[in-house]
């Protein structure tokens, strides 16, 4: 059997990504190639190694053994040859990081800026971030925040940051007593789709409490979830930093004082380094650095 590894990665790349489209878009060969390149691999080995529907390209039983067995180790190949191909001593590649916009405007751009500026090969983009503890196929990089599950994933604390009950001050007054009796539940609650769980203690009695606020509104981000509070839909726990710049466009006070918030901790989640080209590592300890 001839075996042309280029079509072994190709096929990882598809499987990765779900798409032909995406795969040639993310290893930058026409789409044509790709789909050529699955399809001798197809016949190369007389296996089926996708099940293609209208809207869907999904891998088969024998495609799911391959790219188990092979993803990893194609991946480690492919950034070892990018590596030894480039003598400039530059990095080269295309890194995508999972984030907010928030908080890369707030934390991480000058560290990027920075690190592209320095290597013309390398490209990064930003996607953003809707789950708030996972790292997906098609992602190198998340920013993540919360308690973590357990996987084999790598995990890097950046942050922890202050969170606190907001409101705009219409809203605050026309439910002060419900506000002054602790009355989470009973008010309209705006809400991030990625929104962590957090422990609320009552300041006068260390009472922990959980609490189950009514989601009026689901939000994508920080940005929005400000809009929306000025707006009068509810009340949000809000980081503080997504305020400081925000203080001439919301009119926002704090609400429910009488209890605290614990910082909810930000991470850097990525794959193990040995399955990262040399670009992927050069951003994490970039983005890592930044919080030094």
């Amino acid at each position: 059997m001839k075996i042309q590894l280029d079509d072994y990665y190709v096929f990882c790349q598809v499987a990765k990504y779900g798409s032909m489209k995406q795969a040639s878009e993310k290893t930058r060969l026409p789409l044509s190639t790709v789909s050529r390149r699955v399809v001798a691999l197809e016949e190369n080995l007389g296996l089926q190694l996708f099940i293609r529907n209208k809207n869907k390209l999904m891998l088969s039983n024998e495609g799911g053994r391959y790219y188990q067995k092979l993803s990893g180790m194609v991946e480690v190949l492919a950034n070892t040859i990018d590596e030894l191909n480039d003598d400039s001593g530059l990095l080269s590649g295309h890194i995508v990081i999972s984030t907010t916009k928030l908080f890369y405007t707030r934390f991480i751009h000058p560290a990027i800026l920075s690190l592209l500026k320095d290597n013309p090969k390398l490209s990064v983009e930003l996607k953003h971030s809707v789950n708030s503890t996972t790292l997906t196929d098609d992602v190198d990089i998340a920013v993540v925040n919360g308690e973590l599950p357990e996987s084999n994933l790598i995990a890097r604390k950046l942050i922890e940051l202050e969170l606190a009950f907001m409101a705009n001050e219409e809203f605050a007054q026309q439910y002060k007593d419900e506000i002054a009796n602790g009355e989470f539940n009973a008010l309209p609650y705006v809400a991030t789709l990625s929104h962590p769980s957090l422990p609320i203690t009552n300041k006068s009695t260390d009472e922990v409490i959980k609490i189950q606020p009514s989601q009026k509104f689901s939000v994508i981000d920080a940005e929005m979830l400000l809009s929306a509070i000025n707006d009068g839909l509810g009340y949000a726990i809000v980081p503080l930093y997504a305020t400081e710049s925000q203080n001439e466009q919301f009119k926002l006070v704090p609400i429910f004082e009488d209890y605290a918030l614990a910082p909810v901790p930000f991470s850097l989640l990525y794959r193990s380094r040995n399955l990262q080209s040399a670009a992927q590592r050069a951003v994490v300890d970039a983005i890592v650095s930044a919080f030094k």
